[in-house]
């Protein structure tokens, strides 16, 4: 079985302490509602030491920025 992506992210992110919260779509299908979404949308806290650690969690799960 493929591990869900949604998922690993939230772990990383906890393992990291990331603070941050799932919104939209993605949200809605790890709570168990039928929706469907193919973006994920993350808020995260903007402060100095939650932005290195949010830094290290997408290093470690190999992240790659594709728009800026």
């Amino acid at each position: 079985m493929t591990p869900n992506p949604i998922l690993k992210v939230l772990s990383i992110f906890k393992k990291h302490r990331v603070k941050s919260l799932l919104i939209g779509g993605q949200a809605c299908i790890v709570y168990g509602a039928a929706e469907f979404s193919r973006d994920s949308d993350f808020i995260v806290l903007c402060d100095n030491d939650n932005l290195k650690r949010l830094n290290e969690a997408l290093r470690a799960l190999k992240a790659k920025l594709i728009y800026a």
